[in-house]
């Protein structure tokens, strides 16, 4: 068992780096294409919408999947959610579409056309939601292999589809969107033929009725309802304010640092799913060794893993937006710099809250939750509002953007990684966090700094980062070999992973 677990977690590893590699390849050729200000309407309405997405799901998707972990449901429960999921996009369409007030829509996207906004939210509803519940829910029955596949089918599908527009002439918001909406509802429909579920006869014997259902759902989601709304407020209003006091080029710059920095949640997002599957099973099965293990082996090693890429990446960050993106992107670069450093706490975070919603915790999810994104949003204004606002701000555009998500997101995820540790009486286990951050950024920059200093003459900008990145990760092996701990190894089985190959690798996380 724990052999297919390690084989499943590789398998998405791998797949996750193809996507994440044609994602970001996207992600750029949109940038440059579009330019900064047609590319910071996108983000902007992806962001907006994000927000929303959030407001309608009020937590039934995490319920979803931590019910379908448990076992095997029957169809009745699965197609209810689907009617729900349904209700979520034509409520919404109708809502906006028919009944908000075009002074409304002005205001609240802030000059985008009507059929634009409703075509992104049909195309961000059927990727975050719709494709979303679908892949949770072949994880749920431990169909990794296939859900991965056709992920990196679609995603490359997309990368093509993109260049295509281009050639053609026809790359703009409206067929970006559109594309989006087709090929995951496509997609969705293709990962859900391969579902299998419980006797329909052994419906009720499970409490799978429709009292039940909804029984089920309401004690789970009720006390996310109201961290479901603030969720909303608190992803639109980040993106809303940047778009109103600094414009789409500031969105632009925050946009594309966010999707350079999103590069170190590779190995993240591959365990994340594999990881609430377990903790939930050995919850159910009153396991508290095994969930105090993967939990301490999970957090170290992905917080360790997301430190080593923002210390190599955030030394060259001027670098990189130069000759990837062009001069016109410029302007982020300090924004870039910063926003490297987010996904070290949001690995943490993801952790923190996978345990909580994986026990069904969720009101303390919740309450954690609501307070940090209230306190938020109030700094979000400070640091966004220009000076000469009815409040005044700092005016410090994508830049204090980015240092308000890393300063909260500290925090949080450090209070709520103690809360964890209260409720399942453990030692608060973060003494590995400012030694491992600093140990890489240390060593990202010194190495960053000999190689410039003594190669900058010598050798293109591309041949530097390689041989910067060569001389990085040997001194993170030594790292690593001196400090086990950092990533909850001894010695020992560094030892073996280095006489044993590769296939050893697959104890890292599930021994």
């Amino acid at each position: 068992m724990k052999a297919r677990i390690r084989n499943r977690f590789l398998f998405t590893i791998g797949t996750n780096f193809l996507r994440s590699l044609m994602s970001f390849t996207t992600g750029v050729l949109l940038a440059r294409l579009l330019g900064p200000a047609s590319y910071g309407n996108m983000a902007f309405l992806l962001g907006s919408f994000m927000g929303i997405l959030s407001l309608l799901n009020m937590g039934s998707s995490s319920a979803f999947f931590t019910f379908m972990s448990q076992r095997t449901r029957s169809k009745r429960f699965v197609w209810s959610f689907f009617c729900w999921i349904a209700f979520q996009l034509l409520a919404t369409l109708i809502v906006v579409g028919l009944l908000f007030p075009d002074e409304w829509i002005e205001n609240i996207w802030l000059g985008q056309e009507l059929s634009l906004v409703l075509l992104s939210f049909v195309a961000i509803f059927m990727q975050g939601t719709v494709w979303s519940v679908i892949q949770q829910a072949g994880e749920s029955q431990k169909r990794t292999y296939w859900v991965q596949s056709i992920a990196l089918a679609v995603t490359f599908i997309h990368l093509v589809a993109i260049v295509l527009l281009w050639l053609l002439g026809w790359l703009g918001l409206y067929a970006i969107f559109l594309a989006i909406l087709i090929e995951y509802f496509a997609a969705a429909i293709i990962v859900h033929r391969k579902y299998k579920y419980s006797p329909d006869q052994l419906a009720n014997e499970n409490d799978d009725t429709e009292e039940n259902i909804l029984k089920k759902y309401l004690n789970y989601c009720l006390p996310l309802i109201p961290y479901s709304w603030i969720t909303f407020a608190y992803i639109f209003i980040d993106r809303w304010l940047l778009q109103y006091y600094n414009g789409s080029v500031e969105q632009a710059y925050y946009a594309i640092a966010a999707q350079f920095a999103a590069i170190a949640l590779i190995f993240t997002t591959s365990i994340m799913q594999i990881f609430w599957k377990e903790i939930s099973e050995a919850i159910a099965q009153g396991n508290d060794d095994r969930v105090r293990q993967l939990y301490k082996k999970v957090s170290r090693l992905l917080f360790f893993i997301s430190a080593v890429i923002a210390g190599y990446l955030m030394p060259i960050s001027d670098v990189i937006i130069r000759n990837i993106l062009g001069e016109n992107y410029l302007g982020g670069a300090l924004t870039l710099a910063i926003m490297f450093i987010y996904p070290i706490y949001q690995s943490m975070g993801q952790v923190g809250g996978t345990m909580l919603y994986a026990s069904e915790k969720v009101s303390i999810q919740s309450i954690i939750g609501i307070s940090f994104m209230i306190g938020s949003m109030i700094v979000t204004y400070w640091v966004l509002a220009p000076s000469d606002a009815f409040v005044p701000g700092l005016g410090l555009g994508s830049e204090g953007l980015a240092l308000k998500m890393v300063t909260m997101q500290f925090i949080q995820v450090n209070f709520t990684a103690y809360i964890i540790s209260r409720i399942w009486h453990w030692e608060f286990d973060w003494i590995h966090q400012p030694i491992s951050l600093i140990s890489c950024l240390g060593l990202g920059w010194i190495v960053n700094f000999m190689v410039t200093a003594f190669f900058s003459e010598i050798f293109s900008w591309f041949i530097l980062l390689l041989l910067s990145g060569c001389c990085y990760i040997l001194l993170i092996m030594l790292l690593v070999y001196m400090q086990p701990w950092l990533i909850d190894m001894t010695r020992k089985e560094i030892h073996s992973i280095a006489n044993s190959g590769v296939r050893e690798l697959q104890y890292i996380f599930f021994k």
